[in-house]
């Protein structure tokens, strides 16, 4: 069983796989594809490249499901629009169920709960702990 964590930063999208086998054992595949980036969120050929190269992605890897660590739309913190854009295009995804968490909700998770699996970068590790935290429910 596979499945995509997913934390949008900005103008890209860090994605983990983790797989879990039959022994419940979870082992980080990522592989290369550590993130998907858009330059120009203004250019229609970049979006549809976007949406293209995530589909893609989707595809070879082919999860059970996908989560996106929820951003905030409002206030002092909120997401910069281009983000949205990005969460908008990784929904259209119809082959996998989506599932939006919060960080807060992975905090106190893995404050009860160890991270079963390591990540290469540090910018991965929320992606990690989302593919994780989705993995063992």
């Amino acid at each position: 069983m596979k499945t995509i964590g997913i934390e949008i930063d900005k103008k890209r999208a860090i994605c983990v796989i983790v797989s879990k086998d039959a022994n419940g054992v979870y082992q980080n595949v990522t592989g290369k594809t550590k993130y998907i980036e858009i330059k120009d969120d203004h250019n229609n050929y970049e979006i549809q490249d976007f949406l293209k190269k995530i589909e893609a992605f989707f595809d070879e890897v082919a999860p059970l499901q996908i989560g996106i660590i929820s951003r905030q739309t409002k206030g002092k913190f909120a997401a910069a629009a281009v983000s949205f854009k990005l969460e908008a295009l990784i929904q259209c995804y119809t082959k996998a169920e989506i599932t939006f968490v919060s960080k807060q909700t992975l905090t106190a998770f893995y404050k009860k709960n160890e991270l079963p699996v390591s990540y290469d970068n540090a910018y991965q590790e929320n992606a990690t702990k989302l593919a994780a935290y989705l993995s063992m429910k």
